[in-house]
């Protein structure tokens, strides 16, 4: 079955890590995940693009948790890249990087705009609405 593509406007649902009990989900309250929408796609690392995240709530991450680099971290924003060669914003579920921002990220490419904290390396989305 043929998916549609994620677009702007979509609840998604951000979940997953590469370990078994991941640091940056137990900001989640027991969720397991964190919702918010899609508010636009800017320019990726690659030829793909990045989707950026709008979260429901502000996400808080203590010290100590990968990509806080001694020091906590928060923001509202998250940027979802698209982690394997061959996806696209079709493919769900599907692995992504997450980067946390205490910003609205510039619609420019991860290289020559403000970063924030790189979170996780082996999260999913699920779109909800659908």
């Amino acid at each position: 079955m043929s998916q549609r593509e994620t677009a702007v406007g979509d609840r998604v649902f951000v979940y997953g890590s590469f370990g078994f009990e991941p640091d940056w989900l137990a900001a989640s309250g027991g969720r397991g995940g964190y919702n918010g929408r899609v508010v636009e796609f800017i320019p990726g690392r690659s030829d793909r693009p990045a989707a950026v995240v709008e979260l429901d709530n502000e996400l808080v991450l203590p010290n100590g948790v990968h990509g806080t680099e001694g020091r906590e971290v928060h923001g509202r924003f998250l940027v979802l890249e698209l982690a394997w060669v061959n996806h696209d914003w079709t493919k769900r579920p599907t692995r992504v990087l997450v980067e946390l921002c205490d910003f609205r990220p510039d619609p420019k490419r991860w290289q020559d705009r403000r970063q924030g904290s790189y979170v996780e390396s082996h999260a999913r989305y699920s779109i909800v609405d659908e």
